[in-house]
Parts: structure tokens; sequence; C-alpha cells
């Protein structure tokens, strides 16, 4: 602190030849010098002394007006003619020590100088003890509301990742800190602990940091306090002594020149009061430039580069940081068990839907790995459409838990087959196996019964020849009938097990079945008892006549009935809000933009979510390209293309949807024989 006294030529008054305490004098005739004077320059308070007439000081209450002096850094003392009540009335009155309108001994101009400085010195020192406690009381303000947003900011941090970086850059601005590092306690499977050192990271500095593990002992600072549950609040690392608990390891600041100083660790605690992380805080900064200012931003405004930044601008960390960085680091062990336990619940859920999905498809070999692969190309295709930067989808995003959401949908869009009879599902041609064996007996029985009544026939002319009865002419008939009837039958035996298979045949299967109907009018066959006997049931009619694939219109709507019983399913689980569209993606996967879609018909992609139109799409293609369902064979690569454009063109599938699953390649992104049971 500067002490200056500054005096008018213009006054009478001689200074004293010495003072005990060390000052500038200074000699003006200028009262606006002198005022620049008094203001001093750079950071070091200047206490003034200004000696002057009474013309002088009503001169310097006019110029304050104008150009101010921190009033508490001076004083005046006015001497000479004009010290009358006339100065009773400037606005500089308080500044004034000493008004006499005669000549000032020695002895009493000291005295009124030394009043005149010992004053100022009080108010300066009353006014750095207003400001400290204002700016401490500020700065308190400013972790109250630190702490407030850190709760708020921890309670809603999904990500691991980001959490420990959020714990510790709100940990470091609550304490200034430069520097700062999370360790976290880890459960070994082979049975004891571990430290894992999770993140770091500095302002001052670019510090190349990666995970590492270390014991859990007391053989670091960080282990110290993670072991003992202790506070340490240490004001200098270097000067710690061989008396202390810890030890400092400067291999680090040697390597990337750094000089870690103060230094506050602070174990985290969870809420059965186990230590499961620490929190390391090094280097707390304070402002250095004497203005006094806290903004609460030290971490990141005051950069330590030099030796002198180290030493002039780092501080022990505040003793009330310590209570603070406790409830921190409280609040931080909840986040951290809170993310640890919701990731560990999402993965058992998710585990779960995994394992009943594949429990349902071992129902059914031939499907294994339906539902997995179709959830993949539809998280591929929502990639796909963040990636896209023209046409109509550059302004959608998927966010990663609407990318879950439809993963999710899409496991379970086949959830309700468990509800299905499992015979449906393998029906691999249009009439069960057991159905086509009894209808194959029942035409070999119709064969059996023709043959014997030919037999019978062909016996009743061979009575008749030994009676002596012309009957050659007629044994050649009965003969050539015999075979054209026995042949037709073998004929609509072969027609029928070619009618059996779901693929598309040249000739309506209707035309056919009634036309052998016709036919076997006339059969004659009859059961043991007499009584007619159908060879061809309704039921088997009705299988035959399928013109397409191997279900009947009844089955066909039972198998639809798939997606009801997935939407009632999956609607009692009490998804959280950002799932909760996925009862109604899997509900309408079925549907198409014509509205011949099931269940409900529902025409129009903008009534039908846009998950649901990437599902169909999934659905419709590893139908096709899947290589052993039971109807058909796989079909190829560029067939199964073709298709899915025809479609699109058909408006039975979203024509732009498609596109872009063409575009960026979405099938090659999926092995269509991945997932399956026994398949790698």
């Amino acid at each position: 602190m500067e002490k200056r006294i500054i005096y008018s030529e213009k006054t009478t008054t001689d200074l004293p030849s010495g003072f005990s305490f060390p000052h500038t004098a200074v000699a003006c005739s200028d009262i606006e010098r002198s005022m620049d004077e008094m203001r001093g320059s750079g950071r070091n308070t200047v206490l003034s002394v200004v000696i002057l007439t009474a013309e002088e000081f009503a001169r310097m209450a006019s110029i304050h007006e104008k150009r101010p002096v921190d009033s508490m850094s001076f004083r005046t003392i006015v001497t000479g003619a004009g010290t009358d009540g006339s100065l009773a009335d400037s606005p500089l009155l308080a500044n004034v020590t000493h008004i006499t309108s005669s000549r000032l001994s020695e002895r009493e101009l000291s005295f009124h100088l030394k009043r005149a400085f010992s004053a100022m010195e009080r108010e300066k020192r009353l006014a750095d003890e207003r400001n400290n406690y204002k700016n401490t009381l500020l700065d308190m303000k400013h972790d109250q509301e630190d702490l407030i947003n850190i709760g708020r900011a921890l309670s809603i941090e999904k990500d691991p990742d980001h959490l420990f970086r959020l714990i510790l850059m709100l940990s470091k601005k609550i304490t200034g800190a430069d520097a700062g590092s999370i360790y976290i306690v880890e459960e070994l499977k082979e049975g004891g602990k571990q430290l894992r050192f999770k993140y770091s990271h500095t302002f001052s500095k670019e510090l190349p940091y990666e995970e590492f593990v270390m014991p859990l002992n007391k053989n670091s600072i960080a282990g110290y306090v993670a072991v003992t549950g202790t506070i340490l609040n240490i004001p200098d690392v270097y000067r710690l002594s061989k008396s202390d608990p810890v030890a400092f390891n400067s291999s680090f600041d040697r390597e990337h020149n750094y000089r870690s100083k103060s230094m506050l660790v602070v174990p985290m605690r969870n809420h059965l009061d186990e230590i499961i992380g620490v929190i390391q805080l090094i280097n707390s900064k304070e402002d250095d430039t004497g203005t006094g200012k806290v903004t609460g931003n030290e971490a990141f405004e005051i950069v330590l580069s030099t030796p002198g930044d180290f030493e002039g601008k780092v501080v022990p960390f505040a003793s009330r940081y310590e209570s603070l960085m406790e409830a921190v680091a409280g609040q931080a062990a909840i986040a951290i068990e809170n993310n640890r336990m919701m990731k560990q619940i999402q993965e058992q859920f998710e585990e779960f839907v995994k394992a009943s999905v594949t429990a349902i498809e071992s129902r059914d070999i031939a499907t294994s790995g339906h539902s997995f692969r179709v959830a993949e190309l539809c998280k591929q295709m929502a990639l796909a459409v963040n990636k896209e930067e023209d046409g109509v989808f550059k302004d959608m995003r998927f966010s990663d838990m609407a990318i879950k959401e439809l993963e999710y949908a899409a496991l379970l869009h086949d959830f309700g087959k468990v509800y299905i009879d499992l015979a449906i599902f393998q029906k691999s041609k249009k009439l069960f196996p057991k159905e086509f064996e009894n209808l194959m007996l029942r035409f070999d029985y119709l064969y059996r019964c023709v043959e014997l009544r030919f037999f019978m026939e062909e016996n009743d002319l061979l009575r008749r020849a030994r009676e002596g009865a012309a009957v050659s002419d007629e044994f050649d008939k009965i003969r050539a009938e015999r075979e054209s009837r026995l042949g037709r039958i073998r004929e609509m035996k072969e027609t029928l097990s070619a009618l059996n298979e779901p693929s598309v045949t040249g000739k309506d299967p209707e035309d056919v079945i009634r036309e052998i109907l016709e036919e076997l009018e006339s059969s004659g066959c009859l059961y043991p008892d007499g009584k007619p006997m159908p060879v061809i049931t309704e039921s088997e009619k009705i299988n035959l006549e399928i013109r397409r694939g191997s279900l009947n219109p009844s089955e066909r709507k039972e198998i639809e009935s798939h997606v009801v019983h997935t939407y009632n399913f999956v609607s009692r689980i009490p998804w959280p809000p950002e799932y909760r569209n996925i009862p109604e993606i899997a509900l309408k996967h079925h549907e198409k933009p014509d509205g011949t879609g099931y269940p409900d018909g529902i025409a129009g992609n903008d009534r039908i979510p846009i998950q649901a139109r990437m599902m169909a799409i999934a659905d419709v293609y590893d139908a096709l390209a899947a290589t052993d369902r039971p109807y058909k064979k796989s079909v190829p690569l560029e067939k199964t293309l073709g298709i899915l454009k025809e479609d699109a063109g058909n408006n039975k599938l979203d024509a732009e949807l498609v596109d872009l699953f063409i575009r960026h390649r979405i099938y090659e992104k999926v092995d269509k024989d991945s997932f399956k049971t026994g398949v790698g």
C-alpha cells in the first residue's frame, strides 16, 4: 500500500522534515495533475493526503464531479485565505481532515498527516473486510446455486461417461480447481476390489489420460481416501512430510511439465455408506488481479501457464469446500449408483426380452433369428435416416432412445405368435401331413375298390365263359376300362399331390378341384358298411383351392391375429415414457399404405408410424431372404429387392423407405443366417 503526500506550491505550509512511515511527497502546482497523482496506477492502492488552498479545494470539487476519485483513498488539508464557512457546502467536505487560515507548525502538520493516513488505513481495512465478506457470501451463493444445479443435472444424466464428466466439471467449478480426476471402486470376479482411474481433465493444459487400474490400498492418495473414507485437504502436496499418512507421486507432473500444489480428495459414498469412488481436485485458483471480483468461474477463467502462476494463483482449498464437496460426492455417488442400477435393470430387461424371443422362435426352427434380424435391420435403417442430408428425411433424426424403442418393438413384433397353433406356422403345404396322408389313403382305397369291382366283373365273365358264353370282347372292354379308370385315379393322386404344394400353378386350383370332384361323384367309393365315402373332404377342398401359399383364409386370419396378441401383451408392460410407442409400432407393422394391411386396414403413410413402416420392409425382406422357411426357398437378392420395389410401386410399402433401404444397402449390414439357433 503506497502512501503519498501531495502539496500545492501555493500553500504556505512547509512539510515536516521526516515521518515515521514511508511515503512519497509530490509538489504539484496544478490541481488536475494533483488528482491524477491521487489516482495512482496499477493494482496498488494509493493513500493520498492533499495539502491545498481553499481556492484549489473548490476547484478540486468541481473536477471530482467529472472525474471522481475513490473518496476513501484521499484526505485534504486546506490552509490559507478563504477557509471560512464558504467551504461548508463542498461535496468533498467529508474528506477534509483539517482547515486552517493560519500557518501550521511542523508538529501540527505531522499530527494531521498521521491522523489522516490512520483514518484512511482503517477505512481501507474495514472496506477490505466488507469486500472479502461480500465475496465470500457471493462465492457461497454461487456454490449453493451450483449445488442445486448439480443435483438437477445428475438426476437427469443417463450416459455413464457423460455423468463422470459432469461430476468432475461441476466439482471443479465449485472449488475453482484447475484439474481433477475421478476414481471408481470395482468388484473383481475372483473377489476383492480395485480402483479404476476413470476420468481426468485439466483446464490449463491438454493432458492425455487413459483408464488404468490400481490396487485398492493406502499406498496412493486416492487409494487412502477410498479405503479410509477420510477427506484430505492438502495445501501443497510437495510439502508432505514422512509423518503424513500419504505421499505424493510427482512422476506425472515431471512428465507433463505440470505443478500439482493444493489438493482436495473426497470419497463418494452410496446410500449404504459404502465408498464407491473418489473425487480428486487439484490446484484451487483465486483471482490475483487485485480487483477482488468473484465470478464463480475462476476454474475456467484463470489459466496456469508459468511457474509464477502456480505460485501466485494457486491457493489451498477453503475448508468450507470440504463439506460442500462431501455433499457433491454424495449426490454423485447416488447418481452413479442409480445409473448403474438403471443400466443393470435395462440390461436384465433386454436379456429377458431376447431370451423370451429366443424361446418363442425355438418353437419353430425355420423362423429362428427372424425377430433379431428384423430388429437389427430396423436399427440400421434408423441410423441411415440420421445420415440423410437431403430429401424427405433430411430434418428427421432418431435419438438413441428412439432407436432403442424401435429395436424393442422389432424384437417383440412377433411375440403374439405364442398364442397361435404351432402347426399353422409349420404348415409347409396346403394340407397338413396327416391330412395329405389320409387323402392319399382314401384314393388308394378308391383304387382298390375300383380294381376289386373290375375283378368281380371279370370273375363273372369267367363264370359265364365256363358256361359256354362268348365273352372275349367283353373281357377286352372291361380290362381297357379298368386300366383307364385306375390310370385316372393315379393321375388325380399326382394332380392333388402337385396341387398340395404352395407354389403358384398354371391352372386355377378351384377349376382343378371341381373337375376332380365331378369325376369322383360316379366313383362309387363306399365305406365297408355300404355308405358313400367322400374321397375329398370339405376341409381338404378348401385348403387345396388356395391359390398362393399354404394357408387357407381361416388359418391366415389366425396368423394375422398375432399382431393383436402382441399388442395386448406388450401393452401390459409398464414402459417408461421414452418407450411408450412400442405397442403401437408392433401393432401396425403389417399395415400397408394402400389400406390392404391388417389388423385395421389403415391407409396412408401419415397414419402409420414411420417405425412400423420400417419394420414392414425389414419383415418382408427377411421373410423373402430367409434360407429355410417351410413354404418356400430363399429368394435371390436381386429378385428380393425387385419385390420390395414392386410393393413400393403398388403402395404396399413406403417407397421412400424402400429407396433408403436399397440406397444405403441395409441388407448387407445383417447376414440372412445371423441370430439363428446354433449359428454364431
